[in-house]
């Protein structure tokens, strides 16, 4: 289950295998925008799947759909705990080459994650999009979740760091490639699977969302933290990322309109990971270097 849509593998007759997407009626522009961003990716070098085939009418089944091919691997977040340290080094490796092919897109807009390069939803300023995924996951809390002192580290920090915010440059960047929709085989980056948007502002951000989704589920991060240390150099460069990784906490944490998979349950194991993380990042991110 993603986001705002349903996954299948289907075999099919010949015994090949295709990945089947099925939307929400009203979520059709996602494969639009995952056909629009695939032939962009491809051109700069970037491992993506083909779009085998789609429809956005309802006229095949009732809700939107797209065919795409398999692409070998798993989840990073599924396969990273027996990952050796050379694999994970490689897959390291793999995700900088990924980034800096990224460069090889024109700047946004605007700020967040947009369909297309004509796509009004940008935000003007870098800012504006913390503000909107931190408002966005505490309006969906429970009240009493909503009064930790690690909310109101982040807002803190939010306003405090917002100047510097203004200064990111509209930069692409892969929104969903996380601890999620990175697949890996053998060690290898194979495929980004999630395309329905792009991101552009502050590609660090991405890493704080993966680094936060490991560390809920294992041990360490020390991939991401590979592939996020260039990106930390400078003034608040670290206590940036930490903040990051609190807001993907949040964002983990709080129930999400568009989700059909929902958040972890309360009591699960991961939830309370997660709220650990959620401390430990806020309060880490509000510290003054």
């Amino acid at each position: 289950m993603g986001r705002s849509h349903f996954v299948f593998t289907v075999r099919l007759a010949s015994g090949e295998c295709v990945i089947a997407r099925i939307a929400r009626p009203d979520r059709g522009e996602c494969f639009a925008g995952f056909a629009y961003w695939r032939r962009q990716l491809a051109r700069v070098g970037i491992p993506v799947p083909r779009v085998l085939s789609m429809d956005l009418t309802g006229t095949v089944i009732s809700w939107p759909i797209m065919l795409i091919e398999q692409a070998p691997g798993d989840d990073l977040c599924n396969v990273y705990a027996d990952l050796t340290a050379v694999e994970k080094r490689s897959v390291a490796d793999d995700l900088i080459d990924i980034q800096h092919r990224m460069r090889g897109l024109p700047p946004g807009p605007g700020y967040g994650g947009i369909a297309h390069y004509t796509d009004l939803r940008c935000h003007p300023r870098w800012s504006d999009v913390l503000w909107e995924y931190f408002t966005g996951a505490v309006d969906h809390l429970m009240p009493p979740q909503r009064q930790g002192p690690a909310i109101e580290e982040i807002r803190r920090t939010i306003h405090e760091l917002s100047p510097q915010f203004d200064s990111v440059a509209p930069l692409p960047y892969l929104i969903d490639a996380t601890h999620q929709n990175v697949l890996v085989d053998s060690g290898r980056v194979t495929a980004i699977v999630d395309l329905d948007e792009v991101g552009f502002g502050d590609a660090l951000f991405p890493l704080g969302v993966a680094r936060a989704g490991l560390l809920a589920r294992g041990p360490e991060a020390d991939c991401i933290e590979q592939v996020a240390a260039p990106l930390c150099v400078g003034p608040n460069r670290q206590r940036i990322f930490d903040l990051y990784s609190a807001i993907a906490c949040l964002k983990m944490l709080a129930p999400s309109p568009l989700s059909v998979a929902g958040p972890p349950s309360a009591d699960s194991q991961i939830a309370v990971r997660l709220w650990a993380l959620l401390d430990a990042f806020a309060a880490a991110a509000a510290h003054k270097e």
